[in-house]
């Protein structure tokens, strides 16, 4: 290791976050700050780093390539994971330019690593270590419990499905004899639940010159239903450069490496547009009927 890299992670926390603040950052990533030639620093929520931590780590020893991760500062407010720097682009600069093999080459790789993660499974969802529910697939303003099982994601997804109004919610939480006739709507059943990055997004995966890979920003990841990977990776909004033979390579790449679940992704898209827009409407479902939430309803 070279001389700076061994001060800087042998200075004290307060040390290192005064170095950390004063270095400059990396492109448009605001959260990440050059240190040296061969280190950087992630800033984190102090809430969230363990759990990017455990992830990273969990990843690293099935076999996934990441970021080698050096030292965890927590200053006050302010947390930092402190990594080897990795060379490369990340794969939405680098995808419009790709051939069809290399984009193929690609895609393999990812949906070995998307099975090497699907390989572990549990009975709980959220993340590793705190248990949180982070998925922006289910962040109403109630928010899911910590640990909570597959059966409530369903629950949750259930209620968005058949969910009409705030009037017709608040009829049907007071008087449940007034309830309509169950929606037919289709609602994912409950599943096994697989470890799952959530936001495998190309900018989020990195490409060295050799064409070897680099998975990047673990922290919304933990145990959730299978689709949520599919449904993940087609939230992305693509880039203007982008033209039409590119963004047709994603959508295949993104069937070819988590499985099409297109019914289930347009289900998770529909309930979020339904709760960014009514977010307290579980409010007198869970204040009269019980339902499972994060925050108490008042």
């Amino acid at each position: 290791m070279s001389s700076p890299d061994y001060l800087l992670l042998n200075y004290s926390d307060s040390e290192l976050t005064r170095h950390i603040l004063a270095s400059p950052t990396l492109t448009e990533r605001t959260r990440l700050r050059l240190l040296s030639d061969n280190l950087i620093s992630k800033y984190h929520n102090p809430e969230c780093i363990d759990d990017d931590i455990k992830a990273t780590e969990i990843a690293h020893h099935l076999g996934i390539p990441v970021p080698s991760i050096k030292r965890k500062v927590t200053v006050g407010s302010n947390a930092f994971c402190i990594m080897q720097r990795v060379a490369g682009k990340t794969l939405e600069e680098r995808w419009p330019s790709l051939s069809l093999w290399s984009s193929m080459m690609i895609t393999m790789k990812l949906h070995r690593y998307v099975q090497q993660l699907r390989s572990l499974t549990s009975t709980i969802a959220g993340s590793l270590v705190s248990g949180e529910i982070r998925s922006f697939w289910l962040e109403d303003r109630f928010g899911l419990p910590v640990r909570c099982s597959s059966e409530d994601i369903t629950d949750f997804i259930r209620f968005w499905t058949g969910f009409k109004s705030i009037q017709k919610a608040i009829l049907e939480a007071k008087n449940p004899s007034e309830q309509a006739e169950p929606s037919k709507a289709y609602v994912p059943a409950p599943t096994t639940l697989v470890f799952t990055h959530h936001n495998l997004a190309p900018r989020n995966i990195l490409v060295d010159t050799e064409g070897q890979l680099c998975i990047l920003d673990w922290e919304l990841s933990g145990f959730y239903p299978v689709y949520f990977e599919y449904a993940s990776m087609m939230n992305f909004h693509f880039p203007e450069n982008w033209g039409w033979f590119a963004r047709l390579r994603w959508r295949l790449l993104a069937w070819l490496v988590a499985g099409r679940w297109e019914r289930q992704r347009h289900v998770l898209e529909r309930i979020r547009s339904r709760f960014t827009r009514f977010s307290v409407g579980r409010r007198f479902a869970i204040m009269h009927n019980g339902t499972k939430s994060k925050y108490e309803a008042t």
